[in-house]
């Protein structure tokens, strides 16, 4: 086996490794029930997180290597926020595309429990706001944008190659994998999340591998979801 075969072996065990820790530990939460099962995705992707450093500390990379860092300059501040709000009105826009075109097309369904694991903050508003910082902010926001932005993508894109051909293959299997991760909502979820993860993917490369616009807005919508769906009492 030479070299090049090896690393990308490596890279590949490393991505398995991972992912296989994440989806363990949010599964192992789901099953003993002593947390909120709105925050198992949370402590899985952290999880996930800690092993991706250990592995990205042994070829000396960081996290703002590949973009965990925060703009410098108010014309860096405003690029990047500009970019953010493009990444929220690609979101609203695969939305509206979803339902109106892909569902009636394909037969797409959302799962009727989707949203049962968010149940246990309406009507506790202190326990809501803790779950917008801890589970939105950190969990979804900031956590999502690194393991699957930062670390999956740009270990994928190792594995494929250095062409820009490589870039796009590993865009559409991390969107793929985003997809497969909210399996829970149902098959128009998992497509809705899966088209979502690609256009970050386009937005983080647009971006000139950034992470601040694609936490912002992952951060934003999700909160704004939150916010809809506590005040409307889990109907929307």
């Amino acid at each position: 086996m030479n070299q090049k075969i090896k690393s990308k072996t490596v890279l590949l065990i490393e991505t398995f490794i991972v992912l296989g820790v994440m989806s363990g530990t949010k599964a192992i939460c789901d099953q003993i029930q002593i947390i909120p099962s709105g925050y198992a995705g949370s402590i899985g992707i952290w999880v996930g997180i800690l092993v991706a450093t250990f592995f990205l500390k042994r070829r000396n990379i960081n996290w703002s290597d590949i973009g965990l860092r925060l703009p410098k300059g108010r014309k860096q501040w405003l690029k990047q926020l500009g970019i953010g709000l493009l990444a929220i009105g690609s979101i609203f826009l695969i939305t509206f595309i979803t339902l109106f075109v892909l569902k009636p097309l394909f037969g797409l369904e959302q799962a009727a429990d989707a949203t049962d694991k968010f149940s246990f903050f309406l009507g506790k508003p202190v326990v809501f706001i803790v779950y917008l910082v801890i589970g939105i902010g950190f969990g979804a926001g900031l956590g999502e944008e690194l393991l699957i932005r930062g670390f999956l993508l740009n270990q994928l894109k190792n594995i494929f190659g250095n062409s820009k051909i490589s870039w796009a293959l590993a865009l559409i299997m991390q969107a793929i994998i985003f997809g497969f991760m909210h399996s829970y909502h149902g098959s128009m979820g998992m497509v809705i999340t899966g088209l979502i993860a690609l256009s970050f993917g386009i937005f983080y490369l647009v971006a000139k591998r950034k992470l601040f616009p694609l936490i912002f807005a992952h951060a934003v919508f999700d909160t704004l979801t939150m916010v809809a769906f506590y005040f409307s009492e889990g109907s929307v």
